[in-house]
């Protein structure tokens, strides 16, 4: 994520009035007093070289902790994918399993209406009684007789699988509840990793905006100390301001949206531009590290290309997400989110809490993480599981790819 928001002024950058924190950092008028002694040239060489080599190594310690933390919340929220997964097999498992055991019980009750309709086992002394002396009432005698053994065995058995049956069916809704807990726990953790995670992205971020103003500076003064003419050591001060008025401008058109995709009557749009690479599902040659379920569709956007927001919401998450790379999360509404992956280092162009538009662009493709080439990670997730993009995608009139 890059905290948009935080932006250091034109002056600051350009060396006109460093920060606050930086007051022990050389001034432009030390820059130029240094510059006509040897010594005194040489001395502020040095230490510019290292408050340069300071700034980047605070820089490269943010950065660092950030992706670890983004790393940590991609392993719970991966936990979370699995215990849904899970979930979802157990609660068809308990469906199957009520389904025979209503069946069976059915069977049972009935085989017991029909035997306690021919009078139960006390049938065979009604038989007898009534048999006669007969060889015909004797051989009637011993066929009922020998019904009635089959139809005692049988409910029997029949009954014995009903217990069986409901039993089972205690069991697997014993396992969904278990599973239920189990999810609730790791929904409970994934959370407290992405607050994590944001946190550490925004400390990131706000270190890199403000060290990226002093390195400027530090390394204009630099150029300006081995420059061989005072014109020419002048010429870096004003060209590191002309440099920051460019990158404020940039970035307040990044903040407000730059050019965005067409969006459908529908009201969403397509995320990106060029052919499917990779389907949802799972994929045995996965790259190293890579989940072998792959949650999204991958579009073969090139390099730098512009990735769009796929409808209106809020920014909840942009930051390092493990082999997803530089990542973006949407909340959409209506239980109904979407992600974006691989995005190119620098080209994230909003901030968690931001408010988006459908089609409005929000970064640009890259290969980080666990890429082998410029593509976008696209997903769609409801009510936090990752569902297939494209039918998704194609019902409300978006075709991807």
């Amino acid at each position: 994520m890059i905290a948009l928001s935080v932006v250091l002024t034109t002056a600051a950058v350009a060396g006109i009035a460093l920060p606050a924190h930086a007051t022990s950092y050389p001034s432009w008028s030390d820059v130029q007093s240094a510059r006509h002694s040897a010594a005194a040239k040489a001395a502020q060489v040095k230490r510019i070289e290292g408050l340069l080599a300071s700034s980047k190594a605070v820089v490269e310690h943010t950065q660092q902790v950030a992706q670890q933390r983004g790393a940590e919340y991609q392993v719970a929220r991966d936990q979370v994918d699995s215990a849904n997964d899970r979930l979802g097999k157990v609660k068809k498992e308990v469906a199957a399993d009520q389904k025979r055991a209503k069946a069976a019980s059915q069977r049972a009750g009935l085989l017991a209406a029909q035997l306690s309709r021919t009078g139960g086992a006390d049938l065979q002394t009604t038989l007898f009684f009534s048999a006669g002396s007969s060889d015909r009432s004797a051989s009637s005698f011993l066929t009922k007789l020998g019904r009635l053994s089959k139809l005692t065995q049988s409910n029997g058995e029949i009954a014995a699988a009903a217990k069986q049956a409901q039993r089972t069916a205690a069991s697997t809704q014993a396992q969904l509840k278990q599973a239920t807990a189990v999810l609730v726990t790791l929904k409970g953790k994934a959370a407290s990793a992405l607050a994590a995670a944001v946190r550490a992205n925004e400390t990131a971020n706000a270190e890199l905006q403000k060290e990226q103003g002093v390195q400027a500076t530090l390394a204009a003064q630099l150029k300006a100390l081995q420059a061989k003419s005072d014109a020419t050591a002048a010429g870096y001060q004003a060209g590191l301001r002309a440099a920051a008025a460019r990158r404020a401008a940039a970035a307040a058109a990044a903040s407000s949206g730059g050019a965005g995709g067409s969006v459908d009557v529908s009201g969403w749009a397509h995320p990106a531009y060029g052919p499917i690479t990779d389907g949802f599902g799972y994929r045995p040659d996965q790259p190293a590290g890579a989940n072998p379920f792959h949650h999204g569709t991958d579009i073969g956007a090139g390099c730098g290309s512009s990735i769009y927001a796929a409808h209106a919401g809020t920014v909840v998450y942009a930051g390092w997400l493990g082999t997803y790379g530089n990542f973006i999360e949407i909340d959409n509404g209506g239980s109904v989110s979407t992600g974006y992956a691989h995005i190119r280092p620098g080209g994230t162009f909003v901030h968690v809490g931001q408010q988006v538009s459908a089609g409005q662009n929000i970064a640009s493709v890259g290969m980080t993480g666990a890429a082998t080439g410029c593509h976008l990670h696209f997903e769609v997730r409801i009510n936090e599981v990752p569902i297939n993009a494209q039918p998704f995608m194609a019902a409300r009139g978006i075709t991807l790819g």
